[in-house]
């Protein structure tokens, strides 16, 4: 037999996540499952050691070294690996984090189908890239955002959060999203509301339609 040509990590805060990833990959003869972990901690161990050619990464993980950070390091110590990220996030200023500041070869809903899981796998193992149209759609939205706010003096946390008040976003999924405290939401939704001259969430979605932000 054959040995296998992609050999691939799955780190997943959530056991049941892992071993959903290995059902649908494991019939795959081109694949073979080389690790696993729910801690970025122990899969970077398991990247010193073992033969990986891609990690799959969750980015939303609350205890110990998120995906993002986890990213940052493949990337530093172990730059042949590439990295395709799964996250359940939309959220256009982490997609960009992500693909900018991490440098991830890859970017995919967990809704993703199979067979675009697949063909993503394949695609930044041959060294291409492979980012889903949604995340592309918010990754170009979050820049317009940018781009266009220039003048208001807005801070990257800001626009972060302003794409989260546009999908209506409690304080709370904000703040989870981000990594931060409800009560900093709080604070920036008011310097926000003091920069953009708006008084609420209606009025700076209205705000942000006026000047075609997303545009």
């Amino acid at each position: 037999m054959s040995e296998p040509v992609i050999h691939l990590a799955i780190l997943d805060d959530h056991q049941i996540v892992i071993d959903g990833l290995k059902l649908l990959l494991k019939a795959n003869p081109e694949l073979y499952i080389a690790a696993e972990a729910t801690s970025a901690e122990e899969m970077l161990k398991q990247l010193a050691i073992k033969k990986i050619d891609v990690v799959l990464t969750d980015i939303t993980m609350p205890h110990g070294i998120n995906g993002y950070e986890f990213s940052l390091k493949v990337k530093q110590e172990f730059p042949h690996i590439k990295i395709l990220a799964l996250s359940m996030s939309e959220e256009g200023g982490m997609i960009t984090k992500m693909i900018e500041v991490a440098k991830v070869d890859g970017y995919i809903p967990k809704s993703a189908g199979h067979q675009e899981l697949l063909a993503a796998i394949k695609a930044i193992s041959s060294g291409r890239k492979y980012f889903s149209i949604d995340a592309l759609q918010q990754y170009e939205v979050y820049k317009n955002i940018k781009t266009e706010n220039l003048d208001l003096n807005l801070t990257t946390r800001e626009l972060e959060i302003i794409q989260c008040i546009i999908k209506h976003y409690s304080n709370k999924q904000i703040a989870d999203t981000l990594f931060i405290s409800e009560r900093t939401v709080e604070t920036h939704r008011k310097n926000i509301y003091r920069k953009t001259q708006t008084k609420g969430e209606a009025s700076l979605i209205q705000f942000v339609k006026e000047h075609n932000i997303l545009n």
